[in-house]
C-alpha cells in the first residue's frame, strides 16, 4: 500500500507558486526554482538562449562570484545543478535540512542578482560550444535530435535545447538580460520545496527574496502543421549504424498517455520487453535498442532506436516491424500485461526515493496539470489500463508505414 503524501500549493498574487512537502524519512532538504517555459518557447534566433541563461546564472552575483557560489555549497556537503527542456527550466539545490538557510540564499541570490558579466559571457560561449560538440561527436545522442528536427520540422520542438553554434555564438548581454526578465516573471516561476520548513517561513521567503516582477505568461504560439513520414540518412564513417524510427503521438493533457506508457515499457522499456528480447537476446543485433515516449503541452512522441552493424541494418529493421505487426495483430498474452503494469509500479515507487525526484515531481504535475497526480491514483491508472487499451493504441501507434526514419552512419539501407 502507498502511503499517501500531502502538498501544499499558495498562489501568491502576483502569480508565484509555492509548492512544499514535508520529508519524514531523512533530513534532507530540497529546493528547486522552475518556469513554466522552456527551450521550445524562444524565436529561432533565440535557440539555446534558455540553455545558456541556465548557465550564466552559476557565473556570478553582485554579491558573489561563480567560485564563491560553487564553494558555499559544497563545504556544506550540498550540491547546485540546473537543467533545462524544451517546457521548462529548473535551478535547484540539495542540502541538509540544517543547512537549508546556505540553499535558500545562494538560489535567491543567482535568480535575482545574476549579473551576467561580458567576460563570463565570453567564457561560457565556449563552454558551451564545446557541449555542443560533444554531442556532435556522440551519435548516439545526434539521431535523436535529428529524428526530432525531421518529426518536428520548422518548429521549436524541432530544434536543439543547445541551440546551433551560429545561435550561441550571437548571444550578447543584453539578450540574457531580455530573456531573464521574460523568464523570471511571477506568473511563470514555480518554486518548489522537498523538505521540513516551517511554512510561514518559506512563505516570508518566497515574498521577500524570490520576488520577481509582474507579467504575463510568454509562450510560443508556432504552428505544428501536418505530421509527414520523413526518410533521411546522413552518412556518416561509425562502427555502427544509428536508426530512429518513430511518429508523433499526442500532448500530455491525453489520458491515453497511461496506455501509451504500458505499451511503451512493453515494447522496448526494459530488458524483458519486446525488441530487447528478440534483437539484442535471440538474434543478436543490438547492444542497445529501446523504444521512449515524449510528451509536450501540445504534442508527442512514441520512437524506437538501435545501434547495430551497418550489415544487420535491414536485418534488425525487419525482426522490429516483425514486433510491431505480432503486437497490432493481438498478440499480447494477459501476464505480459500484468507484468509490464507491476514492472511500472516498481519503476515509478523506486524513483521517489531521494529527495530531489520528489521536488520534481511535485513541480512536474504543477507545471503539467495544474495540480497533484500522487504516485497513489498514478498507479492505479496504471492499474486500469485494459488489453482493448492496448489494443487500440498498438493498432494506431504501431503502425511502422506511417513513422519518419533517420539513420546514422555508414549505410543507407532498411529505410524503404
Amino acid at each position: 500500500m502507498v502511503a499517501a503524501r500531502t502538498a501544499k500549493k499558495i498562489v501568491l498574487p502576483g502569480g508565484l507558486t509555492i509548492l512544499h512537502e514535508r520529508n519524514p524519512i531523512s533530513k534532507a532538504f530540497c529546493l528547486g526554482v522552475w518556469t513554466r517555459t522552456g527551450a521550445r518557447d524562444e524565436s529561432e534566433a533565440e535557440s539555446g538562449l534558455c540553455h545558456f541563461m541556465e548557465h550564466m546564472l552559476f557565473k556570478g552575483t553582485k554579491h558573489r562570484s561563480a567560485q564563491d557560489i560553487s564553494r558555499e555549497i559544497e563545504k556544506v556537503g550540498g550540491s547546485l545543478d540546473a537543467f533545462t527542456t524544451k517546457d521548462t527550466m529548473c535551478v535547484y539545490a540539495h542540502v541538509l535540512e540544517s543547512r537549508r538557510e546556505v540553499a535558500i540564499e545562494l538560489l535567491a541570490d543567482m535568480l535575482t542578482g545574476s549579473r551576467f558579466k561580458e567576460e563570463q559571457i565570453a567564457l561560457e560561449r565556449n563552454v558551451i560550444l564545446e557541449e555542443i560538440g560533444d554531442v556532435e561527436d556522440a551519435p548516439d545522442d545526434l539521431i535523436h535530435e535529428m529524428f526530432a528536427a525531421e518529426l518536428f520540422p520548422a518548429h521549436p520542438l524541432g530544434r536543439p535545447i543547445l541551440g546551433s553554434r551560429k545561435t550561441v555564438s550571437s548571444f550578447r548581454r543584453s539578450d540574457l538580460q531580455r530573456y531573464a526578465t521574460r523568464a523570471f516573471r511571477s506568473s511563470n516561476v514555480v518554486v518548489s520545496v522537498y523538505g521540513n520548513i516551517d511554512e510561514d517561513e518559506l512563505l516570508e521567503i518566497c515574498q521577500s527574496r524570490l520576488t520577481f516582477p509582474r507579467g504575463t505568461l510568454a509562450r510560443e504560439k508556432a504552428r505544428l502543421g501536418r505530421p509527414v513520414p520523413k526518410r533521411r540518412h546522413v552518412r556518416r564513417k561509425l562502427n555502427q549504424q544509428h536508426v530512429v524510427l518513430g511518429r508523433r503521438t499526442f500532448s500530455f493533457m491525453d489520458d491515453r498517455r497511461y496506455a501509451l506508457m504500458v505499451l511503451n515499457a512493453m515494447v522496448g522499456g526494459g530488458m524483458s520487453s519486446r525488441l530487447f528480447q528478440k534483437i539484442r537476446e535471440e538474434l543478436g543485433l543490438a547492444y542497445n535498442v529501446f523504444t521512449y515516449v515524449d510528451h509536450s503541452r501540445d504534442t508527442g512522441m512514441f520512437a524506437a532506436y538501435m545501434a547495430v552493424r551497418p550489415t544487420t541494418v535491414g536485418t534488425a529493421l525487419k525482426a522490429l516491424r516483425k514486433e510491431f505487426v505480432s503486437l497490432r495483430d493481438g498478440g499480447i498474452k494477459k501476464s505480459e500485461l500484468r507484468d509490464t503494469k507491476e514492472h511500472i509500479k516498481g519503476r515509478i515507487l523506486l524513483g521517489l526515493e531521494t529527495s530531489a525526484s520528489r521536488m520534481m515531481r511535485l513541480a512536474r504535475n504543477e507545471i503539467t496539470y495544474g495540480y497533484q497526480i500522487s504516485e497513489k491514483e498514478l498507479i492505479n491508472r496504471i492499474a486500469a489500463v485494459k488489453m482493448d487499451d492496448i489494443a487500440a493504441l498498438a493498432a494506431e501507434v504501431l503502425d511502422v508505414d506511417e513513422y519518419s526514419i533517420v539513420s546514422l552512419g555508414p549505410s543507407g539501407a532498411g529505410l524503404n
